[in-house]
């Protein structure tokens, strides 16, 4: 008998496997999580060249290669959680099974691992979401460990051993101790002139000040927070002391975002303040840019109008920046949006956490028999609950690291197994009505959609209260004429105003988008034909994921006259959809502002020789650089197609209301 000790310390561990066959190696982080009794083990795989050349014996005649001599320094830096390009991700571990020796053994003294790998497919070009297979995974392995002496670099435990499949010994694997966080990021703060950028705040506790590396650190993430340009100069032509439009702000990230910042060699989350107004909404995400999920905006000058709760306390119409523990969560709600994490009136319900909204937290303190006795906002508790910092710790790299995949995913339906246990509401409870602008559209114009929710019972409902596709509640599929499904996201995140509240009987609530473009999927209808068009409303209430759907049907037609048809190639184009995306207004994006002008242009000339005038102009009413022309269709014309009001498939219409 000799003593074995397992010491599988709480952190971030390095990892690598060499298969014993093949030109590969994988490198990667395995994250020990010890809580609430139980350990849970998550890993992420990347996968790198390991072709070994053989080294020419001769470079020259009668010269022989000679190695470098070896470093004589004996100091070697301590190795930090990695970071990996994005390109080279190749599988998520999902341990299963932790299995130790006695502590009193005869045999070898190990540790084993059991685990599901689940092999990633790397999106197209162009796109971010790639795809997890379904449980159990590609594979099930075994990873055997044995405690060896750390090398250099490795400050703590460290092991060796081998990776089996089946029984079947597959290559080696190594895995070693680097930091008492789970994962590592940068918060990068820019700040325009006349605002003012959230400041730590004195710990509830009493001792010391919370921030964003704090309330970061609640979820074992290593924040790095950088306070870069300080009064950033107005953009030309904005009042910063007004509602920021999503085309302006979109500008200003454009111009004041580090140009230097690498996804693949940093996670980089950039944080823009500027001034607005009481009411604009305290913060956005832009989804995004060029990649989703790269930065977020916070409003120093909005703040708590009585409005949104009625138990702001001290808080009441006050302005962020007046209120530093309110202000200092709201940031860090939106940077949690960044690194994709949705509300909890989604999931588990409001709480006194980062991830509820503002309004809810307030309800949440200022309610009666809440179970968090506080007032708002003396008593705000700058972190996360267990169920997000379960997601931060504990979901594969690229669904939470900037720049990775889109926005909500693992998180809504368009992951398929996180949908399985949702309640769906039937017409008779919760009905929902989806009524598109027209049901004949042209090619290339965007469509106007507004759907209206309504209690059809004689009890009040919990449901949310803003249904926007900005709002994350509101999700649009677009199915085309060959069944292909794509989502169709909306460009801008405005989240921190929505709660969960009842909904009387008979009452109802209502939204509406232009349905055009998504960045991640491109084109809502790209070629003539028939589309079905479905709206999901998602949310949860005391626990329970529930949810309402409905459909309708949209025709888009063949160009029919050379005007359209060039209206048609002219329009579809990624910078128009983008400029339609941000609601118009968006000079900085010249490429759109020239097709619009010229389609604009080809209508009037059109009008001035009585020949027809592009008719997919229609949906771009209000949104046109110039003054133009009357849209054609826009005002009684029906030549593309009636009003058509369309709930579900075969449903019920929405009952009278009171």
């Amino acid at each position: 008998m000799h003593p074995c000790r397992i010491n599988l310390r709480e952190g971030c561990y390095r990892i690598t496997f060499r298969p014993n066959a093949g030109i590969n190696i994988f490198n990667g982080t395995m994250r020990v999580e010890n809580a609430g009794g139980a350990t849970t083990i998550s890993g992420d795989l990347y996968r790198f060249l390991n072709i070994i050349l053989p080294l020419p014996p001769v470079i020259a005649s009668g010269s022989t290669l000679v190695a470098p001599p070896p470093s004589t320094s004996v100091f070697v830096a301590p190795l930090n959680i990695p970071i990996y390009a994005r390109n080279k991700y190749y599988s998520y571990l999902k341990v299963t099974g932790i299995h130790k020796s006695p502590p009193l053994t005869t045999g070898p003294c190990l540790l084993t691992l059991t685990a599901q790998e689940y092999v990633y497919t790397q999106p197209p070009a162009g796109s971010f979401n790639g795809t997890f297979p379904a449980a159990p995974g590609t594979r099930t392995i075994s990873i055997v460990l044995e405690p060896k002496p750390a090398p250099a670099g490795f400050t703590s435990v460290y092991f060796e051993g081998k990776l089996y499949e089946g029984g079947v010994e597959k290559g080696s694997f190594v895995m070693g101790w680097v930091s008492s966080f789970f994962r590592r990021a940068t918060v990068e703060i820019d700040t325009l002139t006349g605002a003012v950028a959230p400041a730590p705040v004195p710990a509830i506790s009493g001792g010391g000040t919370e921030d964003f590396r704090t309330v970061y650190a609640t979820a074992g993430w290593d924040l790095t927070v950088i306070r870069d340009q300080t009064n950033v100069p107005v953009p030309a032509g904005v009042n910063a002391k007004n509602c920021w439009s999503n085309a302006d702000l979109h500008a200003l990230m454009l111009s004041v975002r580090n140009p230097a910042t690498n996804l693949d060699t940093e996670w980089h989350m950039h944080l823009v303040v500027v001034p607005a107004k009481l009411g604009c909404g305290r913060g956005v995400m832009y989804d995004t840019i060029g990649v989703p999920r790269e930065g977020v905006a916070s409003f120093s000058d909005d703040g708590y109008p009585s409005s949104d709760s009625s138990n702001f306390g001290t808080a009441n119409n006050q302005l962020q920046r007046n209120v530093p523990r309110a202000f200092m969560r709201s940031a860090c709600h939106e940077v949690g949006h960044g690194f994709n994490q949705i509300h909890q009136e989604q999931e588990g319900g409001a709480d006194n956490s980062i991830m509820t909204t503002t309004p809810s937290v307030a309800d949440v303190l200022g309610g009666p028999a809440t179970g968090a006795p506080g007032v708002f906002p003396d008593n705000i508790n700058l972190g996360f609950n267990a169920h997000v910092r379960h997601h931060l710790t504990h979901f594969p790299d690229p669904v939470v690291r900037p720049g990775g995949m889109t926005f909500g995913t693992g998180h809504s339906s368009t992951v398929p197994e996180a949908d399985k246990n949702r309640h769906y509401f039937s017409d008779d409870e919760l009905s929902l009505l989806v009524e598109p602008a027209e049901t004949r559209i042209e090619l290339g114009e965007p469509l106007r959609l507004a759907w209206e929710l309504v209690n059809n019972t004689e009890t009040p409902l919990p449901v949310p209260t803003d249904i926007r596709v900005e709002t994350q509640q509101a999700f649009i599929t677009v199915i085309n004429p060959h069944g292909d499904a794509k989502t169709v996201t909306s460009f801008i995140i405005e989240t921190e105003a929505v709660k969960i509240a009842l909904l009387e009987p008979q009452q109802s609530l209502r939204a509406e988008t232009r349905l055009f473009w998504s960045a991640w999927s491109g084109f809502a209808f790209e070629t003539p034909g028939k589309y079905i068009i479905e709206v999901r409303i998602l949310w949860a209430a005391v626990g329970v994921p529930l949810g309402v759907k409905a459909s309708t049907e949209v025709w888009v037609n063949y160009p029919q006259t050379e005007a359209d048809n060039n209206a048609a190639a002219t329009l579809l184009h990624p910078e128009v959809g983008m400029y339609v995306a941000l609601g118009g207004g968006a000079s900085h994006l010249t490429e759109a502002v020239t097709r619009l002008e010229s389609v604009a242009s080809t209508a009037r000339a059109s009008l001035v020789a009585d020949q027809p005038a592009p008719k997919a102009l229609r949906g771009y009413e209000g949104l046109l650089p110039t003054n133009g022309v009357r849209p054609t269709g826009a005002t009684g014309d029906k030549a593309g197609g009636g009003k058509k009001k369309a709930g579900k498939t075969g449903g019920r219409g929405a009952k009278k209301r009171r």
